[in-house]
């Protein structure tokens, strides 16, 4: 009979039984068994695969090997005994090397394999990690990059490798101002926190269309500027009106020179244009008058200290005077 376990795996890995490369199982190893087999006990060795025999069959000349090893249409019987008594071998974990110390009955062994924590396993999540059945299970609870985990800030569940790349963006992720007035907010108020509220923020006087030249001004010192420059800024409005008028009246009388009516609406816009330059003079007067009753009533101010000091020193020296004449009458009563 030809060697018919030339294409065997060598005897090691999980697996109990000898492995063809082509993936069929035959024999049991030896190499598990904790107990080395006497010569008489050469006869649980199957002459085909030269592994202790699996499901015993034998033939009909009685030859006794492996079922799996039984030739195509051949005839055998099943040999249930020997199967007992091969299957009550005493045999290690064919994972000791990694570790595994079950020791028990080789009939018990494919049991133990199914959940020994030696064997090696490929992540469920599609990593492509391969590790040891106890250590896979913390890796796909804590480290693979596939798990899902949820962003704290959103509750957007995602794949741990994605988390990094998720937080560079997330909507709900607390973010200071980018131009650093200290506010904190979440990263979708950014741009209108910017645009509408930020202390730092560059922008416009409103009366840069009248012409005022703070283009760019922080919106922390609108408010003073605007203050500072509000009679600037009413002279610049007014001048803007009047060079409106201006373009209208010249408008309209090219359209409709010679009407009379048209000559009447030029001659009130004439009126108007005064008008609006009467009222910026006085405008212009009033704001003079109130920076001169301002200074007038720090004058009075002052003035009035000036007296209730002038009042303190007089009754200090109508107390002095009392008091000497209260010391003559005494010297006169004497």
């Amino acid at each position: 009979m030809a060697d018919r376990n030339e294409d065997l795996e060598p005897e090691t890995g999980r697996d109990l039984c000898l492995v063809r490369r082509d993936g069929e199982r035959r024999g049991y190893r030896k190499d598990i068994l904790t107990d080395n087999l006497s010569e008489r006990d050469t006869v649980f060795i199957c002459v085909r695969c030269q592994g202790i025999m699996r499901e015993v069959c034998t033939s009909t000349d009685g030859e006794q090997f492996c079922s799996s090893c039984k030739e195509e249409n051949e005839q055998t019987h099943p040999n249930l005994k020997m199967d007992k008594m091969i299957l009550s071998f005493k045999c290690s974990c064919p994972l000791i090397a990694r570790g595994c110390k079950w020791l028990g009955a080789l009939g018990g062994c494919e049991e133990h394999l199914d959940t020994c924590g030696y064997v090696l396993e490929t992540c469920k999540l599609r990593c492509g990690v391969v590790l040891q059945r106890d250590e896979l299970k913390v890796h796909e609870k804590e480290k693979c990059p596939q798990r899902i985990v949820e962003c704290k800030h959103c509750r957007r569940e995602l794949k741990s490798c994605e988390l990094a790349t998720h937080l560079e963006m997330c909507p709900k992720m607390e973010v200071s101002c980018e131009l650093k007035c200290g506010v904190v907010m979440c990263r979708e108020d950014v741009t209108q926190h910017v645009e509408q509220d930020c202390v730092e923020k560059e922008i416009e006087c409103p009366f840069v269309k009248y012409k005022c030249e703070a283009i760019s001004i922080q919106r922390k010192h609108l408010s003073q500027h605007l203050e500072e420059k509000r009679t600037e800024h009413l002279e610049l409005k007014l001048t803007a009106m009047e060079l409106k008028l201006n373009a209208m009246e010249d408008t309209v009388f090219k359209q409709c020179e010679g009407s009379n009516e048209i000559k009447q609406h030029i001659d009130e816009s004439k009126q108007y244009r005064d008008e609006s330059k009467q009222h910026r003079d006085e405008s212009k007067q009033h704001v003079e008058e109130s920076k001169q009753h301002r200074d007038e009533s720090k004058q009075h101010v002052d003035e009035s200290k000036q007296h209730v000091d002038e009042s303190k020193q007089y009754r200090d020296e109508s107390k002095q005077d009392m008091g000497e004449i209260n010391q003559h009458r005494r010297y006169m009563d004497n």
